[in-house]
């Protein structure tokens, strides 16, 4: 029979594994509410700095989570002293999201015109562009009753201020509507060897044509299949003629595909454009192709680099053909978008020819602003 001492040693030590297994359990307990706690407090914090980054771009949040919403009620907010010492909340720091990092991708790619409006959004774009064209000619030059070889040499400046408006329509459409101011100034040098003969210049400005337009949505990206964007634009003929080819009425029929890869976009499209006859001149057709990439550097900042080409067929005049007056064109293209404010986009591209028929540079300016609320 057990002795009353050693009885009495096994009950302690049974007694003090108890009490020690159970301050174990409460340890636990405690531990994974305060993990869990932890968890909600980032969550919490994520939500208000995705929040603060939409007001900031102007993206209205179409749907809030309720159970988020029950957890900011339950949970005290992050005092002004908390956020000062959070590096991440800092003035300038950016929280990049995938929904973030489109905005100002999509931004540019509706500058494009390869990405439509939704119903009833409304954008107004001011541009400024100027081009300047450098051509060369060899010339004969009369000097003290003698006939020199000479050159001549035409440079041609040119600034365009447009103003056009899209309305994004019903079933994936939208009307596009734009009408230029244009600017021209023509240098003219005959020279012999480097030294001018003779020069000349003239300027001139006016309204250039009113054009009209219709885009489509035929085709939404699905695995491999691209969006697909039929545009049908007509160009009057209202505007002065002053050189740039206005006066003749132009109809212009596209198809543009758009793939996604983010943060990249991948755009290829091609047009065809017909001249309509006036006073015996028809100008010739034009065939164009242009393929390129959109990439998203920042939510608030995208690059684009594009290639364009074209060919357009030679003149008619009183159905003959002139020869030699088909042209070959072909530019590459460098472009910056940025949000300046919510709805308003600053949109810079450069263009450097690489034909002689191209322009030889190009610069062009445009802030976009997209009207808040929709209109239908």
């Amino acid at each position: 029979m057990m002795s009353k001492p050693l009885l009495i040693c096994l009950t302690a030590v049974t007694l003090t594994l108890s009490t020690a297994a159970a301050k174990a359990e409460d340890s636990k307990v405690l531990e994974l509410e305060r993990t869990l706690n932890e968890r909600d407090q980032v969550i919490l914090e994520l939500l208000e700095r995705v929040e603060a980054l939409e007001r900031r771009v102007g993206v209205e949040r179409l749907a809030t989570d309720s159970a988020a919403a029950r957890r900011q009620q339950e949970v005290a907010p992050t005092t002004e002293h908390e956020r000062e010492q959070d590096p991440a909340a800092a003035p300038g720091r950016v929280v990049v999201d995938a929904g973030a990092a489109e905005r100002a991708l999509e931004r540019a790619l509706t500058v494009e015109g390869v990405l439509l409006l939704p119903r009833g959004v409304l954008d107004f774009e001011p541009t400024l562009s100027h081009r300047r064209q450098e051509d060369t000619a060899p010339s004969f030059v009369t000097s003290g009753g003698e006939i020199f070889a000479g050159e001549m040499e035409r440079n041609v400046n040119s600034l365009t201020a447009d103003m056009a408006l899209r309305l994004g329509l019903p079933w994936d459409s939208q009307l596009e509507i734009g009408i230029p101011y244009r600017w021209r100034k023509v240098d003219s040098v005959t020279q012999i060897g480097f030294v001018p003969t003779s020069t000349s210049s003239q300027s001139d400005s006016g309204w250039g044509d009113a054009r009209l337009g219709l885009a489509k949505t035929l085709l939404r990206e699905r695995r491999w299949r691209p969006d697909i964007v039929a545009r049908l634009t007509w160009d009057t003929d209202t505007g002065e003629n002053i050189g740039f080819g206005d006066s003749f009425q132009q109809l212009r029929g596209s198809l543009t595909a758009i793939k996604r890869q983010d943060p990249i976009v991948f755009v290829a499209g091609t047009s065809y454009e017909h001249v309509f006859e006036k006073e015996q001149l028809q100008p010739g057709a034009t065939v164009a192709v242009n393929f390129g990439g959109f990439i998203a550097l920042s939510p608030e900042t995208s690059l684009s680099l594009s290639f364009s080409g074209a060919y357009q067929d030679e003149t008619e005049l009183a159905g003959h053909n002139i020869d030699g007056s088909d042209r070959t064109y072909g530019s590459v293209f460098l472009g910056g978008s940025t949000l300046l404010a919510p709805g308003i986009l600053l949109n810079l591209s450069a263009g450097i020819g690489l034909t002689d028929d191209a322009d030889d540079f190009s610069l062009t300016l445009s802030v976009p602003v997209r009207f808040s609320g929709r209109l239908f």
